[in-house]
């Protein structure tokens, strides 16, 4: 019962904030420059800030804190890349925030150290590895998109377009993310910034590599001339073919991703029904502290297997 209290605590709490880091990602604008209006939740989080003296000042505090120690830039790019409608460090503060309210929310439940400590532990990685899990997830799902993005612009070129037309014709035809972060590029450059910056920044944003490969392409053409339709055709059909290899190295290596899911979800698991079929034989393993000693070397283990089987059958291409 303590265990499922504490579990749900943190559950709760990470529930929460993934909730708010997918503020802003939801429905795309209609039109390119909706892009440069405040976003509504956006705006109404701030209001919230603003209405609460102690709340804002707290948010002004931690600012001032993280840009002493180079943290607000890192911070920044992660929830960017994400497209998240918060500030850097209004973000830290619900961090650190968590970090303080749910291990002492599980040490009075369970009155243990042991829980507390577990819950600090998950606070203090669990809501970054959301965000990098969100932006990993954002980044594979342009990747994938980016071939056709690329074969349609070459397309509206030859049709007789310019850059900056078939982008922008581009980014009302393409969901999302391709078609929000063209909105953005589209943006920008009808604002008065050059296109070419406009998509080095968002290559920046995006960290993808695919992507920077692309604008890299056409930065060398404007510069050295050249057909830029057929150039966009040969980088399309380069990424389709490293996608089409990237597929089959994951199909190669499933047998190994599923050993390792396995070994971390297996041993959890036979515990828990150990435990609801008979409490009493696995009581000591929470209660004593040999039975603490023995979760903890038996948690750093798995994990620790856990990395390194996927380090084995992690290969780049």
């Amino acid at each position: 019962m303590v265990l499922a209290l504490v579990l749900g605590v943190v559950i709760g709490t990470t529930v929460a904030i993934t909730m708010v880091l997918r503020m802003g990602a939801g429905k795309p604008a209609r039109e390119a420059n909706v892009q440069t209006r405040p976003d509504r939740r956006a705006q109404r989080l701030d209001d919230a800030v603003a209405a609460v003296p102690a709340l804002r000042r707290a948010v002004e505090l931690t600012a001032n804190l993280a840009s002493r120690r180079g943290l607000l830039g890192s911070v920044e790019r992660a929830l960017r890349a994400v497209d998240v409608p918060i500030r850097p460090a209004e973000m830290i503060l619900a961090h650190v925030c968590a970090m303080v309210f749910v291990p002492a929310v599980a040490f009075l439940v369970t009155r243990s150290v042991f829980f507390a400590v577990f819950a600090l532990l998950a606070m203090a990685f669990l809501p970054m590895r959301v965000l990098k899990s969100m932006g990993k997830r954002h980044r594979k799902k342009f990747t994938a998109q980016l071939p056709d993005a690329l074969t349609t612009l070459a397309g509206s070129l030859r049709a007789g377009r310019s850059v900056g037309q078939a982008m922008d014709a581009l980014s009302r035809e393409l969901a999302d993310p391709m078609g929000r972060e063209l909105r953005k590029v589209v943006a920008e450059s009808r604002l008065g910034r050059s296109l070419h910056d406009a998509l080095a920044d968002a290559a920046d944003r995006i960290d993808s590599p695919d992507f920077r490969w692309a604008v890299l392409a056409m930065q060398i053409q404007a510069e050295v001339g050249g057909n830029l339709a057929e150039l966009l055709d040969q980088v399309a059909e380069t990424m389709r073919e490293r996608l089409r290899m990237k597929g089959e190295v994951k199909a190669l290596t499933a047998e190994g991703r599923a050993s390792a899911m396995m070994l971390v979800i297996l041993v959890p698991g036979l515990g828990l029904v150990m435990a609801a079929v008979n409490r009493a034989y696995m009581t000591p393993l929470v209660t004593t502290t040999p039975g603490r000693i023995m979760l903890g070397v038996s948690t750093v283990m798995i994990t620790g297997g856990y990395f390194w089987m996927n380090k084995m059958i992690k290969i780049d291409v």
